[in-house]
């Protein structure tokens, strides 16, 4: 039950070894494409793995859209969060080239579940950086696009209402999360106070440990104005790899750093807070079992949670 092993929801770009040197002739023309490498990770980008005479570097395709503030983000966060070099930036074809520093290392998802769970200084810098991005001053994302969204409390409600989320919930869990819901009402009122920049898909899976064991951030498209208890949730979303000790790290430090201190439950409610996630991605029209089977078994595994507390 693992994102990495989830089907995508637009398909792998095809490019070839010419396209791809007449990219990088755009960005560099004394540079020579000798191989490329497709990079098997991801639900909507295309990233791949581009050797040439003058080293390796990482090219991104991302598909152009509204939303997509990856270029913007990058001058706001490149000196305070640590995050491959950006080199080359165009848009062509309704898509957006991205020309990265290739970094050598591994998915922190994979690491961690390889280790069965975090190291100390791994969970240090998570924190840190997890501040240093809600630290970022509202009113310099005014150039990003902004997400359109009713109050919290409205959001289970919306979803909900899919027919196509209701159906792959059955009546059962619908009723079980309506109940949990009216019983956390207060809890999620109180995530609508903690708002601030933030990265919108914060997962293991988006962080890479390089050879050095330092952690980098990658995938910036979705980032804006959001719940800063969001990104914490989806950190912690695999709560059977991480011990009590994670979360009082992770709270240490986090307070350390940042501007606004964690609530004293900021667990429960970062949880509260991505139990929205998988209802909203339950509600896509496109098959994907795998993908639809985990989020299913995301959703039990919170509501035990709650029904075990009480």
């Amino acid at each position: 039950m693992f994102d990495l092993s989830w089907e995508r929801t637009i398909p792998l770009t095809e490019v070839t070894l010419e396209e791809i040197a007449d990219i990088f002739g755009r960005f560099d023309s004394e540079c020579r494409v000798l191989a490329f490498q497709v990079i098997q990770i991801g639900c909507r980008n295309s990233n791949m793995k581009v050797v040439t005479d003058k080293g390796e570097y990482l090219l991104r395709i991302s598909p152009e859209s509204e939303l997509n503030n990856e270029l913007s983000v990058y001058g706001l966060v490149f000196e305070s969060v640590p995050v491959p070099k950006l080199f080359f930036h165009q848009k062509k074809d309704k898509t957006n080239l991205f020309i990265y520093q290739f970094i050598q290392g591994e998915s922190l998802q994979k690491h961690i579940i390889k280790m069965n769970g975090c190291e100390t200084e791994v969970m240090e810098q998570i924190a840190k950086a997890a501040a240093a991005i809600h630290n970022i001053q509202v009113e310099d994302c005014q150039r990003l696009n902004q997400y359109k969204v009713p109050p919290f409390a409205d959001w289970y409600e919306l979803f909900l209402r899919n027919d196509t989320t209701v159906q792959k919930l059955g009546k059962v869990r619908c009723a079980n999360i309506k109940e949990l819901l009216t019983k956390e009402h207060s809890k999620i009122n109180e995530i609508d106070q903690y708002k601030s920049f933030i990265h919108c898909d914060f997962r293991p899976a988006n962080m890479l440990l390089d050879e050095n064991q330092n952690v980098i951030f990658v995938d910036w498209e979705s980032a804006s104005i959001g719940h800063s208890l969001a990104d914490i949730g989806q950190f912690f979303r695999y709560r059977q790899f991480f011990q009590k000790q994670d979360y009082e790290l992770f709270e240490k430090v986090y307070n350390m750093n940042a501007v606004q201190k964690l609530p004293k439950d900021w667990a429960e409610l970062s949880l509260l807070r991505d139990l929205v996630n998988p209802l909203q991605m339950l509600s896509s029209v496109q098959e994907m079992p795998q993908k639809e089977k985990d989020l299913l078994q995301l959703i039990d595994q919170t509501m035990e949670y709650f029904k075990n507390k009480s």
